[in-house]
């Protein structure tokens, strides 16, 4: 009886400390996103990429944690976090033996892959799946597209009153 509660009291310990690591990681992925975003140039060794490095270090260590955190409570998402630590552990040695050549769209995309990877394991912030914002780029395409016909038109009216 005394092992169930221990062990009930367990997984309910390491859901909390995995929830924890998993809005840590997608904070501070969304704050490298940000950084990336800022930088003027892309330059690691200068120190401009510093602070994107940081998050992403940050972010490498709530994935540690997650890995041992989800195998007690949702081991299916165990390998996103191994998957995400490798891929992690892969750009920071590139990064450190300077071979680092990424564009600023390049860092952006990565911080954006690898938040996706994490919303995954917790539906309530899956991102791609909302529905309320994917249609505003469509809706300033049109609203630009009849400003442009408004436009046209009183050109064209404008035109006739002047006799041109």
């Amino acid at each position: 009886m005394a092992d169930k509660k221990f062990e009930k009291s367990w997984k309910e310990s390491d859901k909390k400390f995995l929830d924890y690591n998993r809005r840590n990681i997608l904070i501070n992925l969304l704050q490298a996103e940000e950084h990336a975003k800022a930088m003027q140039t892309i330059s690691f060794i200068k120190g401009e990429g510093s602070c994107y490095l940081k998050h992403l270090l940050f972010v490498l260590g709530e994935v540690k944690e997650a890995i041992n955190h989800s195998a007690n409570v949702e081991p299916e998402n165990t390998k996103v976090f191994e998957e995400l630590m490798k891929e992690m552990e892969e750009f920071f040695e590139k990064v450190e033996k300077g071979k680092a050549n990424y564009t600023k769209r390049d860092l952006i995309n990565l911080a954006r892959r690898w938040r996706k990877k994490v919303e995954q394991t917790m539906p309530i912030y899956k991102t791609f799946t909302c529905k309320c914002l994917h249609a505003i780029p469509y809706i300033k395409i049109v609203l630009i597209f009849l400003f442009g016909i408004l436009f046209g038109f009183l050109l064209y009216k404008l035109f006739i009153f002047l006799g041109i």
